[in-house]
C-alpha cells in the first residue's frame, strides 16, 4: 500500500503544490518588494546627499569671502598658485567626517576640491549641469551626484557636490537586504519542513488506515485519534468487506463444488462463448484438446484447432448459435475424424455448453457382435447341415472311387477325378463351416507362439517359393501363451497364404512377432495394393470374398480364431500393403490365465 501512496499520492502532489506555490510567491515578492526597495533606498540616497550638499554649502556661504577671486589679486599669479590658495581655503572646508564624498567645483578658476573619492568625468557632469543654478540630481552607471549651486551678487560661483558610488550605496542596502531575505527563504524552508512533517503524519495515518481495510487480519492496531473523520468510513468498509468476504466464500465454495461436478463427469465438457473462445473444460475435453491452460484458457477454439470448422460439431454449434435450440447427434470427429462421438449441446445466455462422450469402443463392440451373430448363425446353419451334406456326399465318393477302378476310357477317368476332387472341396466348405460353428478352442497348451511359426515354417517358404516370392520371419523374444496350437496354425496359414496371393513375384511376405505394452503380437505384412476403402468394412463377413475361387471364411475364421484366445485382429492397409495383427492380451500370457475361460 506504500507503494501506491509513493507512485501518486495526493498527500505528496498536495505538498508539493504548496512548496511551488510558496516559492513562487516568494518569488513575486522578492522582485515586488525588491523593487519598492531599491526605490526607497535610492530616494533616501539622494535626500542624504542633498543634506551632506546643502550642509557644505552653508559653510561654504559663509566662508565665502575667504575663497580667492581673479579680480582679488593685482598682479595675476600663475594658475597652479591659484589652484593651491584655493584647495587651501576650501579643502578644511570639507574635511568634517561625512557618509559620502563632498567636493566643490569653482567656475571661475575651473578647478574641483574634493574630499573622499575622486570624480572622474567632471567633463560629463558639467555637460549634464548646463551652468544650472537650481539643485539637480544626476545618475550615472558609476555614481549618484547632487549638485547645489554656490551664488554670488554678480552670478554663479560654483557647485557643491555631493555624491555616492554604486559600491558605497550598493553594499549596505544589498547587505541588509540579503539578510532580510535569507531570513525569509529560512522561514519558509522551516514552514515547508513543517508542513511536509504534518503531511508525512496525515499519509502515515492513511497508510495505516488502508492496510487496517486491505489486511485487517495482521494491521488491526490503527488509531483513529490522528484522523477521527475516518472512523465512520473504516467501520462502514470493515461492514462492506466483511460481507463481501462472506460472499466471495461462498461463492469460491460453489465454484469449487461445481468444479468438482464437472470433473466428475465420466463425459467431455466445455463451454465457448459466442466468440467461439474456451470458457471452461473438464479434464476429459482437456484430454482430447491434448493442450495445456496457456494454449487453452479464452482461446478462440477455431485458432486452436484450425480442422475444427469442417467437423459436423462445428456445423451443429453453428447452428445452436442461431436457433438457441439445444441439439443432440451422433459423429466422426470433435478434434479428430478417428473418433466417433455423441454430443449434446445446450445453449446459454453467453454462449453454449458441449457434453461429448466417445463412443468408439462401444460402436466397435456392436459391430463385433452383428459380426459374431452373423458367425453364429453360420455357425448354426453349418452344424446343423453339414451331417447331413456328409453323408450322400461320402457315399458318393465311395462309388466315384469305386466306378474309377473299372473305367478306362481316359477322358470318363478323367471326368471322374474331377468330381471326386469336387466332393473333397465340398467336404472342406463344410468344415470350414464347422470352423465357425465353434464356441471354444478346445485344449490349450503354454507354448512360445514363435516356435508353432518355426514348426510351420517349411510349409509355407514351399508355397512362397512356388510362387518366386520371399518369406521372412523377424521374431523376437516373447513369453509363454496359452495356446491351441492347430488353430494357431490354421490362422497363420490363412494370413499367409492370403498375403502370398497379393504379393507379385519378387515380392516378399513378413511375419512378425513382438510385445506392445505387454500384449502380444503376431504380424503378417504383404506387400499388395491394400484393401479398398470401399471394402474394409465387409472384411471378416463369411462368404464375402474378392477372389474367383475363394470361399470367404479365411478370415471369418481366423476372427473366430482369435476371438477364441482372447485376442483382437486388426490391420493397417495403403498403397504400400496390408498388414493383419493378432494381439493376443495381457489375461492370455502364461501367469494370467482366467480360471475357466480356456479349457
Amino acid at each position: 500500500m506504500k507503494k501506491v501512496f509513493l507512485k501518486k499520492s495526493i498527500i505528496q502532489s498536495t505538498l508539493f503544490s504548496i512548496t511551488i506555490s510558496i516559492f513562487m510567491i516568494t518569488m513575486v515578492l522578492m522582485l515586488f518588494f525588491g523593487k519598492t526597495f531599491w526605490e526607497k533606498e535610492s530616494v533616501k540616497l539622494e535626500y542624504d546627499l542633498l543634506t551632506i550638499a546643502l550642509d557644505v554649502k552653508q559653510t561654504i556661504d559663509s566662508n565665502l569671502h575667504l575663497i580667492p577671486s581673479r579680480q582679488d589679486d593685482v598682479n595675476i599669479l600663475p594658475r597652479t598658485q591659484q589652484m593651491v590658495k584655493l584647495d587651501k581655503v576650501v579643502k578644511p572646508l570639507l574635511q568634517e567626517k561625512r557618509p559620502y564624498s563632498v567636493a566643490y567645483y569653482d567656475l571661475e578658476f575651473g578647478w574641483m576640491v574634493s574630499e573622499g573619492k575622486q570624480i572622474e568625468s567632471v567633463e560629463t557632469i558639467l555637460v549634464d549641469l548646463h551652468g544650472a543654478s537650481e539643485i539637480k540630481v544626476l545618475n550615472y552607471d558609476y555614481i549618484t551626484l547632487v549638485s547645489v549651486p554656490v551664488q554670488l551678487e554678480k552670478g554663479l560661483k560654483g557647485y557643491v557636490w555631493a555624491y555616492a558610488t554604486k559600491s558605497e550605496f550598493e553594499l549596505g542596502p544589498f547587505t541588509g537586504y540579503s539578510i532580510s531575505f535569507s531570513l525569509l527563504f529560512l522561514s519558509i524552508g522551516i514552514i515547508i519542513i513543517l508542513i511536509q512533517k504534518f503531511m508525512k503524519e496525515i499519509q502515515h495515518q492513511l497508510e495505516e488506515f488502508s492496510e487496517s481495510i486491505v489486511h485487517p487480519e495482521t494491521n488491526l492496531s490503527w488509531n483513529s485519534h490522528g484522523l477521527p473523520e475516518l472512523e465512520p468510513v473504516l467501520d462502514k468498509i470493515k461492514g462492506y468487506t466483511q460481507e463481501l468476504s462472506a460472499i466471495n466464500e461462498e461463492l469460491g465454495a460453489s465454484q469449487r463444488r461445481f468444479t468438482q461436478i464437472m470433473e466428475g463427469i465420466s463425459d467431455g465438457l466445455f463451454s465457448i462463448d459466442r466468440e467461439w473462445r474456451l470458457l471452461f473444460y473438464n479434464d476429459v475435453a482437456k484430454k482430447y484438446f491434448d493442450k495445456s491452460d496457456e494454449e487453452l484458457k479464452m482461446k478462440n477454439i477455431l485458432e486452436i484447432f484450425p480442422s475444427f470448422s469442417n467437423t459436423v460439431t462445428y456445423q451443429y454449434i453453428a447452428e445452436v448459435f442461431l436457433t438457441a435450440e439445444p441439439a443432440y447427434f451422433e459423429a466422426d470427429g470433435m478434434m479428430t475424424s478417428e473418433r466417433i462421438f455423441h454430443t449434446s449441446i445446450y445453449p446459454f445466455e453467453e454462449g453454449i455448453t458441449v457434453f461429448f462422450r466417445d463412443i468408439t469402443e462401444q460402436r466397435q463392440q456392436q459391430h463385433e457382435m452383428a459380426r459374431l451373430e452373423r458367425l453364429n448363425l453360420v455357425g448354426q446353419m453349418a452344424a446343423g447341415i453339414s451331417h447331413e451334406i456328409r453323408n450322400p456326399l461320402t457315399t458318393v465318393k465311395g462309388f466315384l472311387q469305386l466306378r474309377g477302378i473299372k473305367v478306362t476310357d481316359p477322358d470318363e477317368k478323367e471326368y471322374n477325378d474331377l468330381m471326386i476332387s469336387e466332393i473333397d472341396r465340398a467336404n472342406t466348405i463344410i468344415s470350414e463351416f464347422l470352423s465357425l460353428a465353434k464356441d471354444n478352442m478346445g485344449s490349450t497348451q503354454e507354448q512360445d507362439i514363435n516356435q508353432i511359426i518355426y514348426r510351420i515354417f517349411p510349409m509355407i517358404q514351399a508355397d512362397a517359393n512356388n510362387g518366386n516370392k520371399d518369406l521372412i520371419l523377424n521374431l523376437n523374444p516373447l513369453p509363454s501363451l496359452w495356446l491351441n496350437e492347430n488353430e494357431i496354425r490354421q490362422l497363420l496359414l490363412n494370413f499367409v497364404r492370403n498375403a502370398l496371393e497379393v504379393t507379385p513375384q519378387g515380392g516378399c511376405v513378413i511375419i512378425q512377432t513382438y510385445e506392445d505394452r505387454n500384449n502380444v503380437v503376431l504380424a503378417v505384412k504383404d506387400q499388395g495394393c491394400g484393401i479398398p476403402e470401399e471394402i474394409r468394412d465387409k472384411i471378416g463377413t463369411p462368404f464375402f470374398t474378392t477372389k474367383e475361387s475363394g470361399t470367404g471364411l479365411g478370415i471369418a475364421i481366423s476372427m473366430g480364431i482369435a476371438h477364441r484366445h482372447n485376442a483382437e485382429l486388426t490391420f493397417d492397409t495403403g498403397d504400400q500393403g496390408t498388414t493383419f495383427k493378432v494381439i493376443f492380451k495381457r489375461r492370455n500370457i502364461l501367469g494370467k490365465k482366467d480360471e475357466g475361460e480356456l479349457s
